[in-house]
């Protein structure tokens, strides 16, 4: 892993910011909400070929830019920010963790020096939507997948399925191309509609097993993934502070901007203090994540939990601050409270975490 100083790390921000600013702006946003895919493939690549976003927590031995999660952290926080409609958090974030924490050497050297160059297009298929269990037999010469899938985040662009199932006692991790027999993709009609999902199924699909027990990755995998939403919803909690502010700044009532009056100046100032409490909670996090915390489980059931409300209340108010506009379609605030709402529940909403918690303190 490459170390990065503060100001590295800024400077990381600034080129990531300028190149999605230019390459994610509203109306292609918007032309994206339509498409059938859903994301902007292109601008994948773009994003792996000149910048390496693709693999940036990637081991440079295998094509990455061998940077920690800290940094994946201020990647995601800008791609919220301009509602990346890209694979960035299920290829970017999830696969690698996957296969970098299952331990397979032959994996890794297989799949993420195409992950790492934007070609391969990797989803990450965990929860069996309470519904019965994902589960894998060995067969003749390969395993057998059997079971369903749901809330796959880009399971319908995915050419590798990455998934979580019950393989006798232990839990296992196996790697399903996507056209593979058994196999079946159908996308869900979700509330956020720049990031699409899918439930997919598998009828005694042929799959690889990468590594062995993986249940204490799945753990990692788990908590790696409420601190990555966690970052995402910093990014949406920003802009819509932003959003706010200039449009308190420009937009005159009665002869005055309506920042001037003291219930408008209350709401802005409430949501500052959330997102910088938001920011302190996710640089933790991501340092945590990047130095595999003995703590780690705990401070992203902390930051998840926070984040989920922080970044909601953020988006209504910043809703509430630009009155009857706010509430159209013309308007992004509710393509930003959509993804704040739907990452709450993303990786354990805070009512899952604060159990969690509790759990774990024996309270």
């Amino acid at each position: 892993m490459i170390p990065t100083t503060a100001t590295e790390r800024e400077e990381f921000r600034a080129v990531v910011r300028a190149f999605l600013t230019e390459r994610s702006p509203e109306p292609h946003v918007r032309s994206l909400i339509e498409d059938e895919r859903g994301a902007d493939l292109d601008v994948w690549r773009q994003m792996a070929a000149e910048l390496g976003l693709a693999g940036v927590i990637i081991p440079e031995e295998y094509g990455g830019q061998g940077m920690s999660q800290a940094e994946m952290a201020v990647a995601l926080t800008e791609s919220a920010r301009v509602l990346l409609c890209a694979p960035l958090l299920s290829t970017g974030v999830l696969a690698p963790s996957a296969l970098l924490d299952s331990g397979d050497e032959e994996a890794a050297k297989r799949y993420l020096p195409a992950i790492a160059d934007g070609t391969l297009i990797t989803a990450v298929a965990i929860d069996d939507g309470g519904t019965a269990r994902t589960t894998a037999e060995p067969g003749r010469g390969d395993w057998r997948l059997t079971g369903r899938k749901t809330h796959v985040i880009d399971g319908q662009l995915a050419d590798l399925l990455l998934v979580v199932a019950a393989a006798g006692d232990e839990v296992g991790l196996f790697a399903a191309e996507r056209n593979a027999p058994g196999i079946t993709v159908e996308q869900l009609d979700v509330l956020d509609r720049t990031r699409r999902q899918a439930v997919v199924g598998f009828a005694d699909t042929p799959v690889v097993r990468i590594g062995g027990d993986f249940a204490r990755p799945l753990e990692r995998l788990l908590a790696i993934g409420a601190v990555a939403a966690a970052a995402e919803q910093l990014g949406v909690a920003e802009r819509m502070l932003e959003i706010s502010v200039e449009y308190a700044k420009t937009r005159e009532q009665f002869g005055k901007p309506i920042g001037s009056f003291q219930a408008v100046k209350h709401m802005c100032a409430d949501m500052f203090t959330l997102v910088e409490c938001s920011r302190a909670a996710v640089n933790v996090a991501g340092e945590a994540v990047a130095e595999n915390s003995a703590d780690l489980a705990e401070i992203a059931a902390v930051t998840k939990a926070y984040c989920s409300r922080a970044a909601t209340t953020v988006a209504e108010m910043a809703i509430q601050v630009h009155g009857g506009i706010g509430y159209t379609w013309e308007h992004p605030a509710h393509l930003y409270l959509r993804r704040a709402k739907t990452l709450e529940f993303l990786f354990g909403d805070p009512r899952h975490h604060r159990e969690a918690l509790g759990v774990r303190y024996g309270l």
